[in-house]
């Protein structure tokens, strides 16, 4: 009856320390639509050049193919780089994301869905930072959507709108 008893208290003890040092989900997300055509949309996201005037660091590099290096930064270099990990015209396109020269390392997820939807196309951002706590702080919850926001605005005005102060 002793071992029985000290075989549950071994495993309770095992599952409640793995439970606490397994990272909690931190994803931030952004869905918004977009009154464009989709390849104007689609160029925006995937062509280094046209990062530039929405997002919050110029593009350097984006590849076209599964295993591509992407990179966004300016003349000093990157400022967060990754790899594609899938790329589809029609369906979305997902990559690493990784912060360079911030004194630390890790890796985490960006991942778009952008989907046709009449006249209009809806952009679905999820960032997956789990494992990531540094980069989900920098991101936050709203930094995607100021970036997306921006491109939104220079898709239907012509212009980004000027960025968010926070309080």
């Amino acid at each position: 009856m002793r071992s029985f008893v000290a075989l549950i208290l071994v495993v309770g003890i095992i599952s409640m320390t793995s439970a606490e040092t397994e990272p909690k989900p931190v994803v931030h997300e952004a869905k918004l639509y977009v009154k464009a055509k989709y390849d104007d949309v689609w160029t925006h996201l995937t062509d280094a050049k046209k990062f530039a005037a929405w997002n919050s660091a110029p593009g350097l590099k984006f590849g076209d193919k599964a295993g591509d290096v992407v990179s966004w930064g300016g003349e000093k270099g990157a400022v967060y780089s990754g790899k594609l990990l899938a790329i589809k015209k029609g369906e979305g396109l997902s990559h690493t994301f990784a912060f360079q020269g911030f004194g630390f390392e890790e890796t985490s997820k960006v991942s778009y869905d952008v989907v046709a939807c009449g006249p209009v196309v809806l952009i679905h951002l999820r960032h997956d930072c789990t494992g990531a706590p540094n980069t989900g702080k920098i991101i936050g919850p709203l930094g995607w959507t100021k970036s997306l926001s921006r491109l939104k605005t220079l898709l239907e005005s012509g212009e980004a709108m000027p960025w968010p102060v926070d309080e």
